[in-house]
């Protein structure tokens, strides 16, 4: 199926003032797209006064449109005469504004209205659909390297978690089962449809410059960082690997995605670290920054993590996965990992989400 290109007409991103969806945004700017822009509550400056101030930076331009996931036929107009939609839009988590069981229900109840409105457009070439490497990880041996061709449903024989009953209490299953469920999704309905394709892409650890207050989430692995910068421990992810990907690289790969003649639908691409790297234990995530922020005394790790350094020899060995298949395929240039941790921390100090712990 012939890829897109700005000539083709609109382009409809939903989720538009989240921390990928504002970068998506960014790199479709700059390849000159029109860019409608999905945003929950066009009321909220912080959800669209920076979306508007990028146009006039760059060759494209960029209008706002306000639509509910969860409501069907919200995003028909919006979808309308468009070439491709990058579907990046998805309920979380974060400081306790959905619980497990409203995340999956959201994401998969939320999914077949965006295919829907697809389907009434019938003009759409591309479905460009933000998954998570949640949606890969599976149960395996330490030190397993992830590829594309896993998925979070794997080894789960006589897991008595992966199941929807009482999400509530599971925490991230119901996150990862709800990616699952969704990208299936998306495979078939394109299937059905014919007339486009749908691509997923898979981030890990997504950091990198914040745009606006509202990208620091609290909960989310660039709020913690800004913690450690505040002097806190760290306090996440510490019993295994920060496994990173630079949000602007997860931006670029899915404006290449739609332009791309290689995918087909039902193709993965996750957006995870180059190499080793970007693969860092909660002591090296303390290094790194503590060198990037000299004049800051950086929160180092918890004394959990100097027992299990004791009794193991070092973290679990996971996830291992780098973002080979979409460098090499799609030619992404990614960004250094201590370019990523430095952009973090100084757009999070900037926008005076931190008060750093000054030496």
């Amino acid at each position: 199926m012939p890829a897109v290109k700005s000539s083709n007409g609109p382009v409809a991103v939903t989720g538009a003032s989240g921390y990928i969806g504002a970068h998506t945004v960014i790199s479709l700017l700059q390849r000159g797209y029109e860019v409608r822009a999905c945003v929950t509550d066009l009321s909220n400056p912080h959800k669209t006064d920076f979306l508007k101030r990028l146009n006039g930076r760059y060759e494209g331009s960029v209008t706002l449109h306000q639509a509910n996931l969860l409501e069907a036929g919200s995003y028909d107009d919006i979808f309308a005469e468009c070439s491709a939609v990058l579907h990046v839009g998805q309920p979380m988590g974060y400081a306790g504004n959905n619980n497990p069981q409203e995340v999956y229900d959201g994401s998969v109840g939320g999914i077949a209205n965006i295919t829907d409105s697809i389907d009434k457009a019938g003009t759409i070439k591309r479905l460009i659909y933000t998954s998570s490497f949640a949606a890969i990880g599976h149960p395996a041996a330490p030190g397993h390297k992830f590829t594309e061709g896993d998925w979070a449903s794997d080894n789960r024989e006589g897991d008595m978690h992966w199941n929807t009953d009482n999400l509530v209490n599971k925490g991230e299953v119901g996150y990862a089962m709800g990616k699952v469920a969704c990208e299936r999704h998306v495979n078939r309905a394109a299937e059905e449809n014919g007339g486009y394709e749908a691509i997923s892409v898979n981030p890990c650890v997504v950091l990198g410059p914040l745009l606006s207050p509202i990208h620091e989430l609290k909960g989310s692995w660039q709020f913690f960082l800004g913690l450690m910068l505040a002097g806190k421990p760290c306090q996440r992810g510490w019993q295994a690997l920060w496994n990173i990907v630079d949000v602007r690289d997860v931006g670029e790969a899915q404006a290449r995605m739609i332009e791309s003649d290689i995918p087909s639908n039902g193709t993965r691409y996750m957006l995870c670290a180059t190499d080793d790297s970007g693969e860092i234990t909660a002591q090296q995530l303390h290094e790194h920054l503590q060198e990037l922020f000299p004049h800051i005394e950086v929160g180092g790790v918890l004394p959990e993590y100097e027992e299990m350094i004791q009794k193991y020899g070092k973290p679990y060995d996971a996830p291992r996965a780098h973002c080979d298949k979409v460098r090499n395929e799609l030619g992404l240039k990614t960004y250094d990992v201590m370019d990523t941790l430095k952009s973090t921390g100084e757009t999070m100090i900037d926008l005076k989400l931190v008060e750093p712990n000054l030496r």
